[in-house]
């Protein structure tokens, strides 16, 4: 009864139909329909079901990043049903993404990077992009990529190796908050990172 129009809860609660005509946003409905769940002392896990009419690769990932992680990053919802008309791979890499994004499921290694400013000593798209080439199949493993060593550690907090540009062609690798090589030459760092990978046993062969 205090619910958006277009909500219908049936209980005893065994069936959950939420009208996709409502406009109210998505994330306040879903809110709503758990908060109630929860009222009725429903413990039964909750799967969301959001439909878009993108099929842009970029579009529907930010999209669904907005709508679904606001959900799963405040532990609401178990699971994800992504409908979109677009291709089947990039329906599924969006859902993963969102998932890894959230922290609901990881599947693939996830890449930290700062958003590169005047004190970048080396291209970092460039970098970024070649390190994910030869580092993006170990699932649960947390790289940092940052430009300088002013803001990089503080910003990579939370990752589990870095590569970190330190000097004019140079690079500084860390093992969580910890440097534990220093001023290797740019041209080696990439394979120096992948050694201390496969030092500390998380390395997978592709």
């Amino acid at each position: 009864d205090d619910l958006p129009q277009g909500l219908i809860i049936l209980r005893p609660v065994q069936l959950l139909h939420c009208a996709a005509s409502s406009p109210a946003p998505r994330v306040f409905l879903g809110r709503s329909i758990l908060a109630r769940l929860q009222a009725l002392a429903c413990r039964a896990p909750m799967v969301w079901w959001f439909e878009y009419d993108t099929d842009h690769p970029d579009t529907l990932p930010i999209r669904a990043g907005s709508e679904l992680g606001g959900l799963f990053v405040d532990g609401l919802g178990e699971g994800l049903f992504l409908d979109a008309p677009a291709a089947a791979e990039v329906v599924r890499e969006a859902a993963f993404n969102v998932l890894q994004a959230s922290r609901m499921r990881i599947s693939k290694t996830e890449f930290i990077s700062c958003p590169s400013c005047g004190r970048t000593l080396f291209d970092l798209q460039e970098t970024s992009a070649r390190i994910r080439s030869k580092t993006g199949h170990l699932p649960g493993v947390r790289i940092a990529i940052m430009g300088c060593i002013v803001n990089g550690p503080g910003e990579m907090a939370d990752a589990d190796f870095g590569y970190v540009g330190s000097a004019a062609g140079k690079v500084d690798l860390y093992v969580k908050k910890t440097c534990v090589r220093r001023g290797i030459p740019f041209a080696d760092a990439d394979q120096a990172l992948i050694d201390l990978i496969k030092e500390h046993g998380k390395w997978e062969d592709p």
